[in-house]
């Protein structure tokens, strides 16, 4: 089930989790993911959007609570952020696997220089890559 923080101003996530509860899913049995960027809300704070440490992980635990889920499968960068450098992204991405709250993070249109990038800090500290990509477009 694909979601973002700013479908609906999270709304759309809380859907999800009340279905995803009141169907009994098995946690096994289901693949969750969310996107953050762009914030759950029209809210002007500079620390309620964008792929800053601090977004990245408040972004993510209101996911989960409004998932009703322990971790989210899939943690999409939604759009690269121009404000944050790449590095804090992947270190803040990298935070969020090892605690067990993400199991697999991507980007959302960002350019092929961009996750070259992404993937060069990875490889350099021993951090979690991302492993996939949202484009706009496809070949299908």
């Amino acid at each position: 089930f694909d979601n973002a923080e700013g479908y609906a101003a999270g709304a759309a996530e809380q859907v999800m989790g009340d279905v995803i509860a009141d169907l009994r899913l098995p946690r096994d049995g289901f693949c969750v993911s969310s996107k953050v960027m762009f914030g759950a809300a029209q809210d002007p704070r500079p620390t309620q959007k964008g792929l800053s440490r601090k977004h990245v992980t408040d972004a993510c635990h209101a996911a989960l609570v409004r998932l009703r889920v322990d971790y989210l499968d899939l943690y999409f960068c939604h759009r690269p952020d121009p404000d944050t450098p790449v590095a804090e992204t992947v270190w803040a991405m990298d935070a969020l696997i090892r605690q067990g709250k993400v199991l697999y993070w991507g980007t959302s249109e960002w350019s092929a220089p961009q996750i070259r990038e992404a993937h060069k800090i990875a490889r350099t500290h021993h951090l979690h890559a991302p492993t996939m990509e949202q484009p706009q477009y496809n070949l299908l």
